[in-house]
């Protein structure tokens, strides 16, 4: 997971307007990427604007939400 957070720190440092899209390659996966933001939802929330998709809709993430992906942009 700290190779994933720097190269998303790496890779925005030179490309601030982009959205970078998460997801798990498996549900399990994607459950440990949700847990990672989850628990550092603060630090991240400092430099990122973080999204789920729920449904198939993208909206703020909310901690306890069961969401299928994440996209994150620099603030």
């Amino acid at each position: 997971m700290a190779t994933v957070v720097a190269a998303v720190y790496s890779f925005t440092d030179l490309n601030r307007e982009v959205w970078v899209y998460a997801t798990g390659n498996t549900k399990a996966r994607t459950r440990l990427y949700r847990m990672g933001i989850s628990k550092y939802i603060d630090e991240v929330q400092k430099d990122f604007y973080v999204f789920g998709q729920l449904e198939g809709e993208w909206e703020d993430f909310k901690i306890g939400l069961d969401y299928t992906a994440f996209v994150v942009r620099r603030k």
